[in-house]
């Protein structure tokens, strides 16, 4: 799975050991779809977010559970990246495959959570995100 892993938008999405500080999660107005997440960068002082295109499925994980010994082996080739693409992996593999064709394995590191989130796409955008 290493050789699969693969740092993205490191310029704009970095940490220093640990990712960016997450500042606050937007939803679709139903709650269910997972818009963009507003982060500073650890040696910034104005914010950015995320913005998410074709998510399927998330999971967050709080920082005082995760297995850092079981994270993919990319995460400690990749500094200061705070966003590995898995690609194609065997957690979106596990998903019925029928909305995931465009899809990847995205893990994204904040200071305090990690994100694996299986989607078509991540931005990074300058600013508080604001509802389309």
């Amino acid at each position: 799975m290493d050789q699969d892993a693969k740092p993205v938008l490191v310029e704009s999405f970095h940490g220093e050991g640990r990712g960016p500080e997450l500042l606050n999660v937007s939803w679709s107005k139903t709650g269910r779809i997972l818009k963009a997440i507003d982060f500073q960068n650890p040696d910034e002082s104005t914010p950015k977010h995320l913005l998410f295109s074709g998510v399927q499925v998330l999971m967050f994980t709080p920082e005082e559970v995760i297995n850092f010994q079981t994270l993919n082996p990319g995460w400690r080739k990749s500094s200061p990246a705070a966003i590995l693409c898995l690609g194609k992996s065997a957690w979106l593999k596990s998903f019925a495959p029928e909305h995931l064709e465009k899809c990847l394995h995205f893990q994204v590191l904040f200071y305090d959570e990690l994100l694996d989130i299986i989607c078509e796409s991540i931005e990074a955008k300058e600013g508080h995100y604001t509802a389309q």
